[in-house]
């Protein structure tokens, strides 16, 4: 009975005991099942529903802040459950504390203090060689390389001993000669043409290097038979003013020795012909440096005529080197007031020797400016140096008439017809004295073999001036005269 009784009173106190944990566990379900009822409630209108416009800009997107809303509430209200029981997230970013500050900033400081030891231990750069660094802090402005110490390892050649020889044998060049050949000497090469100039010129200097390295201020200040004329200025010698001819060379025969001939007409020297001072063979074109004169006659013409004195004064400075050249056995062919230049001083010049011709050769060739052409030469007929007198018949009227007869013909046949048919021309616009156009009648002779030559023409002007019936200026006064028409330039 009492085992029974035991048996019987023990069970409901189990039972008793079980019922009230199965009581407490569904109170406490009940109760975390009440929060989250709870918390989905408060936070149900407000989870759900859709965030401002205002919210969507503080935020990338409304579903996610309703989600970290709700999140947050549930978390308030869970208080009952245990938090070691929950597992933490994965994204959950750890604030560092005062000692974990602490411990990084001691840990910065040795990595300091490590680099900084090992900074020192490292040697110093330095540039190779015995370069300058520029330092724009210092006195001097640079920075000297430090001198090598006891402890760098320095490279020096090794000491040149000639006593002793690696191999027994001395070294031979490769060949069947056992010296070395020499070079040739260098040779230049040059074409017969400027072999031709140097030969025909011996005393004046002949070049082949670029005329522009040499000469500057280039300014064209007229034209010959061969090419143009333009003034330059020296580099290196700043007081030396030149005329520079350029011509363009031609592979016709003839072309090249009319060239030639002028070069060694000009390099005569004669006091009353154009000097020649330089030849330069550059490319294609042959520089021809002539001293520079102040102008030409015609530039005179261009502002007023010139008076009888000084048209004397010309006419026998001109002979004087007509007479040379026809002592050289030259022709000029073209002797006009533009080809005869004017000094600085009073000289008068003679210039353009392109259509020069030998007066050994049968000459018929109608060459030179048509209004001072002799009728010979018009005729074609075989013509001697007298054809220069009656040029310079022209050339006088021309300077005191300011132009040459026939200037308003300007039809070539109807010109070359009136100095055929028509009497020797004259004054027109000028009145010279009798003995002026005696002169110049007797050079206008329309017959070549009474016309005087140049060195009777020359001693028939001097007779006159001595005789006073020629008057003839000096040098000085027709320098004066010029500057006084002219503008200085």
């Amino acid at each position: 009975m009492l085992q029974r009784r035991v048996s019987q009173h023990n069970p409901p106190t189990t039972k008793t005991s079980m019922t009230n944990l199965v009581t407490n566990g569904r109170e406490i379900l009940a109760t975390t099942k009440d929060n989250r009822l709870r918390a989905t409630t408060a936070g149900g209108l407000l989870g759900t529903k859709r965030t401002s416009l205002g919210n969507l800009r503080k935020s990338k997107s409304s579903t996610t802040a309703d989600h970290h809303n709700q999140s947050t509430r549930q978390s308030e209200l869970m208080t009952a459950v245990d938090m070691t029981m929950k597992r933490r997230s994965t994204g959950c970013i750890r604030q560092n504390s005062f000692n974990t500050s602490k411990n990084n900033s001691t840990i910065t400081t040795t990595t300091a203090t490590t680099a900084t030891t090992a900074n020192q231990n490292t040697k110093i750069w330095r540039p190779p060689g015995c370069y300058e660094i520029p330092n724009i802090l210092g006195s001097d402005c640079f920075l000297k390389p430090d001198p090598p110490t006891a402890q760098e390892k320095t490279y020096s050649l090794r000491a040149y001993n000639p006593t002793k020889h690696i191999s027994k044998r001395p070294w031979l060049p490769a060949g069947p000669r056992s010296e070395i050949p020499q070079l040739p000497p260098f040779v230049r090469p040059e074409n017969a043409f400027e072999r031709n100039i140097r030969k025909a010129v011996p005393k004046i200097q002949v070049s082949s290097l670029d005329p522009r390295n040499k000469y500057g201020s280039f300014k064209e200040i007229g034209t010959g038979v061969n090419g143009a004329v333009v003034r330059a200025t020296h580099r290196y010698k700043k007081n030396l003013r030149l005329a520079i001819k350029r011509c363009r060379l031609d592979p016709d025969r003839d072309y090249k020795a009319a060239m030639i001939r002028e070069l060694r007409i000009m390099a005569t020297g004669h006091p009353n012909l154009i000097r020649l001072r330089e030849v330069t063979i550059w490319r294609d074109d042959v520089w021809m440096c002539m001293d520079l004169q102040r102008c030409a006659v015609f530039a005179v013409l261009c502002q007023r005529e010139i008076p009888e004195e000084f048209a004397v004064n010309i006419a026998c400075e001109t002979l004087k080197g007509l007479v040379f050249l026809h002592q050289k056995g030259f022709i000029h062919r073209d002797v006009k007031c533009e080809n005869i230049l004017l000094g600085w001083n009073g000289e008068v010049m003679l210039a353009d020797f392109g259509l020069a011709t030998r007066t050994t050769r049968r000459n018929r060739d109608r060459l030179g400016t048509s209004k001072w052409m002799a009728p010979e030469v018009i005729r074609e007929q075989y013509y001697d140096d007298k054809i220069d007198m009656w040029s310079l018949g022209i050339t006088v009227i021309e300077m005191m008439d300011r132009v040459p007869p026939h200037y308003m013909l300007r039809d070539e046949s109807e010109l070359f017809a009136a100095i055929l048919n028509d009497t020797s021309p004259t004054f027109t616009y000028s009145y010279p004295t009798m003995y002026m156009r005696g002169l110049v009648a007797w050079l206008l002779d329309e017959n070549p073999q009474t016309r005087p030559a140049a060195r009777d023409v020359l001693q028939e002007i001097d007779a006159h001036v001595q005789s006073n019936l020629l008057r003839c200026a000096s040098a000085i006064d027709l320098a004066r005269f010029v500057n006084n028409v002219l503008s200085p330039l």
